[in-house]
């Protein structure tokens, strides 16, 4: 019975689903404009999301964590590196997300987001690599809202930032947590 239970709490505890507290809609309203995107949870003080979402918009970032429907303030964000990678930083609660930098081609991904600003998780694979390793290719859905959420393995375990849906070719563009790693 008590292998049960342990077995039953690390199932839970390591699958994409479970990651749900880390999830973040970044919001940035400017007059009567809005503009959004998604954000993940690295660290009850850091979100990571995507620069063009918050970056020369002429407004200030917020943020609502997914499972709560809650807000929060930011303090203030910077970019990591030349990347379009911006962490957010501020007073945050949630499961911060793990890191890995383990990527096999096929294998299966998640992808959090807020297209049409609705909450929205979509399932697919890694297609490989794009512009010398720098970028992945994934074959899921996404949507203009889902930049800056994370993508994550099966384990729940953020492998890359999604940045850019790619029509052409029906998929999605992320930034691997290898391009990451360096500036976190």
């Amino acid at each position: 019975m008590l292998l049960l239970s342990l077995l039953s709490a690390s199932v839970v505890a390591d699958n994409p689903y479970a990651v749900e507290s880390a999830i973040y809609k970044v919001v940035v309203s400017v007059g009567n404009s809005t503009y959004h995107g998604t954000g993940v949870l690295l660290s009850p003080d850091r979100i990571l999301t995507n620069c063009h979402i918050v970056q020369g918009k002429g407004g200030w970032p917020k943020v609502m964590q997914r499972k709560t429907g809650d807000w929060f303030g930011v303090t203030k964000f910077y970019q990591l590196g030349k990347l379009d990678a911006c962490i957010l930083v501020g007073g945050f609660v949630g499961r911060s997300v793990a890191l890995s930098a383990n990527i096999v081609e096929g294998e299966n991904i998640w992808l959090y987001g807020y297209p049409s600003d609705i909450p929205v998780i979509g399932q697919g694979t890694v297609l490989g690599y794009a512009d010398g390793g720098k970028t992945l290719r994934l074959g899921a859905f996404c949507s203009g809202g889902s930049s800056g959420g994370p993508v994550l393995n099966a384990h729940g375990q953020l492998i890359g930032l999604n940045f850019a849906v790619y029509r052409y070719q029906n998929s999605c563009l992320a930034i691997p947590v290898s391009e990451l790693r360096p500036y976190l």
